[in-house]
């Protein structure tokens, strides 16, 4: 079901053993300090812990409790950009800290950072800046290393209390382990004999949570008796010789070598190079990327998962795997003492420049909803591509991050693409075709950012470098880069003087995806002015993506001849179009102009006299465009303003005001389903001509033997049943926290179940 505290906590899916002293110092602490650091190594449990203190103390920060999870980041350059996107907070500027402090300046929440130890120096300055800009936020970290910040306050994490020697009382460590090894064995129980053998592996590791669950898992394999001899021999070799690491470390690590000198040679080797993957990885990319010389990658990954080593979770069909950050720090440090590291980057880059250059044609034919999706799911090897990329191969990489503007641009990380385009541009000084088309999308995302200095001069360089080069191919990107900058400083009319060269020089060199972006920009322009030829335009729009198959840019035409009809009184016709223009902006998890398809709906809603629908739809887009950008927005409201305020004329402002807030609290999938006209009842598949209809809700044993569930809410049961939370499940399907937990609460209805456990059940019943 649905939580009931703000914020984006995931669900747990296994239970939290003790650390009652700790959440409740945590909880006398947090009300004294702006910065609370849970500090200790890693393996600690310190993610965990954080995770249940944000849920202890959740009702004191109406706000929400929002984690940003730091692990899988390693540019230090986007801290900033990453809690913002964990806010949800609108991407609309090359300057997102000030923007971060604006939007934090009246909300009182907790901010939770995972994994800071690595991006120290640039957590600290964040977290200096929000405390001195900030009244009412509170920060909780998590770090191997303090920040060292004015009035930081630091809690160490203790391992987990231990039996007492020569005796098998029951502890926090004890009961972890029991719990583990019961879940890692169903066969497994803890007895009289065996329990002073228990509480001995727990001394042996000192507490240590996750050296704890590692042995926990070795119980598939081996007695107790057998895994105390071998932390006899391992715990020996680890302190045998020179050590300088703190023994906590050493005991951590123990317990990972134990794991990695179990495996085979093959095994080894694999688990090595996955190190260099970040935030998981498929099996075509482990294929890619991974040389074992020799040898079966499948039965070595395999072996992987079945030691537990890496894990294995389901995104639909398809298999997607990753391993815990000491684990795969563990291998990143082996793979380093090799030197075996830089080749295995270098596979890395080019697998996912590989995934980027699709974009070529991705983007502008039906290809584009699964690069998409591929893009938002490798979000992270992405970032780790580029930034390698650009230490060891900065043109390559310049024209990497070129070809990925669309995601830039549609999916809401304009920042961090220009980020990016800065300094590929630094690196790659020398004139070139890659330079000007680095420069052409900075220049794109600035001006859509809203900077339209920096816009200016970039294509001002541009300019003058086809110029130098005679490289005509490039004019029509310059053209609609010239266009938004021209709208961004208030010049309409030289915008639509602009956008309408764009389609002319983008036919001219068979460029379809400048065409129909010019198009659409052409449109708007249009539509602000009140110029003749809308109707052309929207219509040749429509005709180029029906041809090319696109979903994103066809949804975009979509709207565009909906709002012609809705301009022109054809209110049937535009109702229409707006609302397929809503189901194909919906393939996309973040696309930004999805709230605009939900403005041109309300219009026409408003339009044909239904005001309290057009105030809800309104309401839903209100809360969408948090998440658009502000060139977007400064359209759709050009238009907007005078449509809102009849609205609120016709059902008064408290009228107005209920309904508002009635869409805008919608989750996504809500709103897409009112926006349709849906409901839960009308979601489910027609059923035969000679079956009798069944009711919506129906019961357990009649829900098992029909197929009611959708494919994709199929997909988040399987996903139930393998115990993901609803973060895990948003995270495997590349779709948000909320329309995860809608999945949830429409298969507990559909099944007539009130519990995941049901819904477990009835995915193996029917071996899903």
């Amino acid at each position: 079901m649905a939580r009931r505290v703000p914020g984006n906590l995931p669900e747990e899916v296994t239970s939290f053993v003790g650390r009652r002293e700790d959440l409740a110092t945590a909880k006398r602490l947090l009300p004294t300090t702006r910065v609370l650091t849970l500090l200790g190594p890693g393996g600690m449990g310190k993610t965990r812990l954080s995770r249940q203190i944000g849920q202890l103390v959740a009702r004191a920060f109406p706000d929400g409790v929002w984690l940003v999870e730091l692990a899988e980041l390693h540019d230090p350059e986007l801290v900033t950009l990453t809690v913002a996107e964990a806010l949800n907070l609108r991407d609309e500027t090359t300057a997102p800290l000030p923007r971060l402090t604006e939007f934090l300046e009246n909300k009182r929440l907790l901010l939770i950072l995972d994994n800071c130890e690595h991006l120290v120096e640039a957590c600290a300055a964040l977290v200096g800046r929000i405390i001195a800009t900030t009244p009412d936020v509170r920060v909780l970290a998590t770090s191997r290393e303090v920040l060292g910040i004015p009035g930081e306050q630091v809690m160490p994490v203790p391992p987990l209390a231990v039996p007492e020697p020569d005796t098998a009382a029951d502890s926090d460590a004890l009961q972890l382990f029991i719990e583990r090894a019961t879940a890692a064995n169903p066969g497994f129980r803890a007895t009289p004999a065996n329990l002073p053998v228990l509480a001995e592996i727990c001394r042996r590791l000192e507490g240590m949570p996750l050296a704890l669950e590692l042995a926990a898992l070795r119980l598939r394999m081996f007695t107790p008796e057998q895994i105390v001899d071998r932390l006899d021999d391992t715990m020996g070799l680890l302190k045998a010789g020179p050590r300088t690491a703190p023994q906590r470390q050493q005991t951590i690590e123990g317990a990972i070598r134990w794991s990695y000198d179990l495996c085979m040679p093959a095994e080894q080797r694999l688990w090595e190079q996955l190190s260099v993957f970040a935030g998981g990885f498929d099996i075509d990319a482990a294929e890619s990327v991974c040389e074992l010389g020799g040898g079966s990658l499948i039965d070595a990954l395999t072996g992987l998962v079945d030691k537990s080593v890496v894990m294995l979770r389901y995104d639909g069909d398809a298999a997607r795997y990753s391993m815990l950050e000491p684990i795969r720090q563990f291998a990143a440090d082996r793979l380093t003492e090799r030197g075996a590291d830089k080749e295995a980057r270098a596979r890395h880059r080019a697998h996912y420049r590989r995934l980027a250059m699709r974009g070529q044609t991705a983007y502008w034919t039906a290809d584009d909803v699964v690069w998409f999706r591929d893009l938002s799911r490798e979000h992270a090897n992405l970032r780790a591509a580029l930034r390698s990329g650009l230490d060891d191969e900065p043109l390559a990489t310049m024209e990497t991050v070129s070809v990925l503007r669309p995601f830039w641009e549609h999916h809401r990380f304009l920042s961090e693409g220009f980020r990016w385009l800065s300094e590929a541009l630094t690196r790659n000084p020398e004139p070139s075709l890659a330079r000007a088309r680095g420069l052409s999308s900075a220049a794109s995302l600035s001006a859509l950012l809203g900077d339209w200095e920096a816009a200016a001069i970039l294509v001002s360089e541009c300019l003058e470098m086809i110029a130098t080069l005679d490289i005509t191919d490039i004019l029509p990107e310059v053209a609609l880069d010239q266009s938004l900058l021209a709208f961004s400083q208030g010049d309409r009319e030289r915008s639509l003087e602009l956008a309408r060269m764009g389609i002319d020089l983008a036919a001219a060199h068979r460029q379809p995806a400048i065409e129909m972006d010019s198009h659409a920009f052409a449109f708007m322009c249009a539509m602000v002015l009140g110029a003749p030829g809308r109707t052309e335009l929207a219509e040749r729009f429509l005709e180029l993506t029906t041809a090319s198959g696109s979903h994103l840019l066809g949804g975009l035409a979509l709207w565009t001849v909906g709002i012609d009809h809705w301009r022109r009184g054809n209110l049937d016709e535009a109702a229409e179009f707006h609302s397929h223009a809503i189901e194909q902006l919906a393939l996309f998890e973040r696309c930004i102009w999805l709230s605009s398809a939900f403005e041109g709906l309300a219009w026409t809603v408003s339009a044909r006299g239904d005001h309290e629908r057009a105030a809800r739809l309104l309401g839903a887009a209100e809360t969408l465009q948090r998440s658009t950008i502000r060139l977007a927005h400064t359209i759709t409201t050009a238009i907007g303003d005078k449509e809102r305020l009849e609205v609120r004329e016709a059902l008064g402002d408290e009228g107005f005001r209920a309904a508002f807030g009635a869409g805008a609290n919608m989750r996504l999938e809500e709103a897409i389903d009112y926006a349709l006209g849906r409901t839960a009842t009308q979601l489910l598949p027609e059923p035969e001509p000679s079956a009798p209809k069944r009711p919506a809700r129906k019961s357990p044993a009649a829900a098992a033997e029909t197929n009611v569930l959708t494919r994709r809410e199929k997909d988040v049961a399987r996903l139930v049943a393998s115990g993901h939370s609803n973060k895990r499940i948003a995270a495997d399907l590349v779709i948000s926290v909320r329309t995860a937990e809608t999945h949830v609460e429409h298969i507990l209805t559909k099944l007539g179940f009130t519990s995941r456990t049901q819904i477990a059940a009835w995915v193996h019943q029917h071996e899903l």
